[in-house]
């Protein structure tokens, strides 16, 4: 099976979305330490710069490593993603059990021209993210397709087996 990488405005996305979650964590951080800061431990406020300095590492090498990680794969038979920083997650759909596909993109996508094809089935969704949006069109209709076609055999098989 061979899969897909993402295009290099991906990394930028992701460095985006990865920075606001950094200033959600420092700004919480911040916060504590003005709010409580005299009356904080000494081991507290060290803990706290401790956990600053890992956000910033985080935010330096998450995004290069989750790019290089993600993969995705789209055969006739099923969805393959694969996607993770520290814990690698594989999701695998089989392409007869969708329900509906849908397009979607956030404010940060939309800077870089990007969205994500999110395909429903059964047991929940699963996301094909950081795609240029002209893939994400390819994907999506060539799924639609590949559904049609299924539905259509089995119309056809069911009226043959009566």
């Amino acid at each position: 099976m061979e899969y897909e990488k993402l295009s290099k405005g991906a990394i930028g996305c992701m460095f985006i979305a990865t920075l606001v979650q950094v200033f959600i964590l420092s700004g919480i951080l911040l916060g504590v330490w003005f709010i409580f800061g005299e009356r904080l431990p000494r081991i507290v406020k060290i803990i706290m710069l401790v956990l600053e300095l890992l956000n910033i590492i985080y935010l330096l090498i998450s995004p290069k490593i989750r790019y290089e990680r993600y993969r995705y794969s789209i055969t006739d038979d099923c969805i393959d993603i694969k996607e993770g920083f520290l814990f690698i997650e594989r999701n695998i759909v089989p392409i007869e059990r969708l329900h509906k596909i849908s397009i979607k993109k956030g404010p940060i996508d939309r800077m870089f021209n990007l969205s994500k094809v999110i395909v429903t089935t059964a047991g929940g969704d699963v996301t094909i993210r950081f795609l240029e949006d002209k893939k994400s069109h390819l994907i999506s209709n060539s799924l639609k397709d590949k559904i049609n076609k299924i539905a259509i055999e089995s119309k056809i098989q069911n009226r043959d087996d009566l």
